[in-house]
């Protein structure tokens, strides 16, 4: 007797992998990009800019892989061309705080998504909010 036969039909290995869907790298890493880029809301988490079509948002190593950063979401955040190409291979604080479009706000974000891996919502006027996040990261 056949032992296949003998094994109830949802137990068979291919009837789970029928209903599988696989990726291959050049997916998973598109959808891995959507995903970082979504969490900012689509816009550039240093000037906070709306780009004009899908390709104008890039994605940036916060620690360039030049000097040793990994292609982890942890190192990754969205920016525009313009910004992902002016920061470069720059130590990404220091370059920050020279640009004209800086606020505490963006780099307390900024510094939050690479600590926890979320970026926090929240109203411009929402001084409380921005208070919590400090004594968060400080503490």
């Amino acid at each position: 007797m056949n032992n296949v036969a003998s094994i109830p039909l949802c137990e068979r290995p291919q009837d789970y992998v029928f209903n599988m869907t696989t990726l291959n790298s050049s997916e998973a890493k598109r959808l891995w990009r959507t995903a970082i880029k979504e969490a900012w809301g689509n816009r550039c988490s240093y000037c906070g800019g709306t780009p004009i079509d899908d390709k104008s948002l890039t994605i940036d190593h916060v620690k360039p892989k030049a000097r040793g950063g990994e292609d982890m979401t942890s190192n990754c955040i969205p920016a525009c061309r313009r910004c992902n190409g002016d920061k470069g291979s720059s130590e990404w604080l220091a370059w920050y705080r020279m640009q004209p479009f800086y606020t505490i706000e963006a780099e307390v974000r900024i510094q939050h998504w690479l600590k926890e891996g979320i970026v926090d919502q929240y109203d411009e006027d929402d001084s409380i909010w921005m208070d919590a996040l400090l004594n968060r990261l400080a503490g």
